[in-house]
């Protein structure tokens, strides 16, 4: 009667907590996370060439390294949440950093002592940042991506923690309703931040920019806060992370275990209850972290193990788990270029020396927000596929699946190579403008095909990349589908920052100009371009390569409904 009582006091108090009611709340943080870091990231460039008169190299390195941190971070918030803090303390301090990062952001705009005197003239005597300034700016930079470590991989499950406890049919329709506002505001999030507050910086001035920036990450701090009461907290377990590292250390303690052939003899740790008691063949050599050794006198449970084995030996599904992570990271890595050649275009800088008006008016686009162009196609085209766009494919085709993931994964590949060689063509006829003395400056709408292509690239590459994950990852690994798609990105920011270096190092060597010029019309932007669309198309090969040497098998859903079953490769 006590534990009826118990379990009945404990449901009262969950049915007075949580609930869809605050699912906007724990949405607006995210929301309000990614604009204010989309806004600044849109515009960041500007800044540091203007006010702290940075070089076009240096401050492209700034930015790639805060890119990679705030994609880089959250897979460690993810960790620590599961295992530690727990999503509800994870987010609500995460927010707290990004408060405060906005807010010494701000600082830089308004302490004149922050920023380095004006130039004297035009490009002509301009004093270099001090030490000092440049902490504070990194330091600005360094909360924000502390701050996107916590809200960005704990939001969407920390929303689903607050409807967990409802019956299935009511919570499976609940968690419908839920992805699509979750897709929708994060969409809204990025156009709002490069039109409403980058026309604030580019209009009113960097301090009521970075003003407005600052208000909105304290008040969604403060919303947070005043919610903390009513929220479903799930506390901390252990992580799924600290398994796979389980099975890749005890897989050395164990190498000089030799496997049967077949398995045959072999007995492995497994979970009471367990579906799967035996690992699969594929990589086998991790076989060894679940196989029990046998020690003369010990004793054997009744499925036939080391009844301590649990204590130096994984389970068969923490090594299955393992298996599928590193089935997909052949996909991963050939993914990685399409998302160094979507963050490696200075479209910012090429806007700010064009024609940015529209038609005869006299309103400008402002130089940041000259990326709405992709977050527009992207938005309209993830939302239409589905709906509109893919049942006219099927009535071309007269197939019931059009492309496998794979294919769209290749497509988004190819569409960013191309966005980087319509990019080098264009800068080549900006720069043949503004060779021609008394000519008009070319339109800046000639950078808007480059920017839809990079939309669509993401539309294809990103979104299957993610039902990828989902498809060959199995369900207690869904969060982790996510911190690849973010590990990702912080490595090819790594990669770009690496690139830059790399290409005015061997540029400049001569005394010549190096491509990646403070003067726009002095380097060889195009050139770079270039270079990007080459290193793109090889790694198109090679993920061709990947979709048809690796064979991953499905976990959650098909890849490719067919008569066989199998996963339709890329063969056309």
């Amino acid at each position: 009667m006590e534990g009826v009582h118990e379990e009945h006091q404990q449901t009262h108090v969950l049915g007075r907590k949580g609930g869809m009611r605050l699912v906007p709340v724990i949405i607006a943080n995210e929301v309000s996370e990614r604009i204010v870091s989309s806004s600044v990231g849109a515009n960041l460039i500007i800044y540091l060439t203007t006010k702290y008169h940075l070089g076009a190299a240096s401050s492209a390195i700034i930015i790639f390294v805060y890119i990679a941190a705030a994609n880089f971070l959250p897979v460690c918030g993810a960790i620590v949440s599961d295992a530690l803090l727990g999503r509800c303390l994870m987010v609500t301090l995460t927010l707290f950093s990004c408060t405060i990062g906005t807010t010494l952001l701000c600082l830089t705009s308004v302490i004149t002592r922050l920023t380095p005197p004006d130039c004297i003239q035009p490009n002509q005597g301009c004093a270099s940042p001090t030490p000092i300034q440049l902490l504070v700016l990194c330091a600005s930079l360094g909360f924000m991506a502390l701050g996107a470590s916590g809200v960005r991989p704990c939001c969407l499950a920390f929303a689903e923690d607050q409807i967990a406890h409802w019956d299935t049919t009511k919570k499976d329709r609940a968690l419908r309703g839920l992805f699509n506002w979750y897709y929708a505001s994060v969409g809204f999030s990025q156009i709002v931040a490069v039109t409403v507050l980058v026309y604030f910086q580019d209009k009113m001035g960097w301090k009521v920019g970075f003003m407005v920036s600052a208000a909105i990450m304290a008040s969604v701090t403060l919303l947070n806060l005043a919610a903390s009461s009513l929220y479903v907290k799930v506390r901390p377990q252990k992580s799924m992370w600290v398994g796979l590292l389980k099975v890749a250390v005890v897989t050395i303690k164990n190498r000089d275990l030799v496997l049967p052939e077949a398995n045959h003899g072999a007995q492995f740790h497994c979970l009471t209850g367990s579906a799967q008691l035996v690992p699969s063949d594929k990589m086998r050599f991790l076989n060894k972290a679940c196989m029990v050794r046998t020690r003369p006198g010990n004793s054997t449970n009744n499925d036939g193990h080391d009844s301590t084995s649990s204590r130096s030996t994984c389970t068969v599904e923490q090594v299955e788990n393992l298996k599928s992570a590193l089935s997909v990271m052949p996909m991963w890595s050939a993914m990685v270029m399409s998302f160094l050649l979507q963050s490696s275009s200075f479209g910012v800088l090429q806007a700010a020396t064009m024609d940015r008006r529209i038609g005869t008016t006299r309103f400008q686009i402002p130089a940041g927000s000259i990326s709405i162009f992709e977050i527009l196609t992207f938005t309209v085209w993830s939302g239409c596929y589905d709906s509109y766009i893919l049942p006219v494919l099927r009535r071309i085709t007269g197939r019931q699946r059009v492309l496998t993931l794979k294919q769209r994964m290749g497509i988004g590949v190819f569409l960013a190579v191309a966005s980087m060689a319509v990019a080098s063509a264009v800068e080549t006829r900006r720069r043949e403008a503004a060779a021609r003395h008394g000519t008009p400056p070319l339109s800046a709408l000639w950078l808007a095909p480059q920017y839809v292509l990079m939309g669509l690239s993401g539309a294809f590459g990103a979104i299957a990349q993610i039902e990828f994950y989902y498809a060959v990852l199995p369900k207690s690994m869904g969060s982790f589908a996510l911190a690849l798609l973010f590990f990702g990105g912080g490595v090819a920011s790594i990669m770009s920052t690496t690139i830059v270096k790399l290409v005015n190092v061997v540029t400049s060597k001569g005394g010549g100009a190096p491509w990646i010029s403070d003067d726009l019309n002095q380097g060889r932007y195009d050139f770079y371009y270039g270079l990007l669309a080459v290193l793109g198309a090889v790694d198109l090969v090679y993920l061709v390569i990947c979709a048809n040497v690796f064979h991953e098998s499905t976990q959650n859903m098909t890849l490719e409904t067919g008569a066989d079953g199998e996963a339709e490769e890329f063969r056309g």
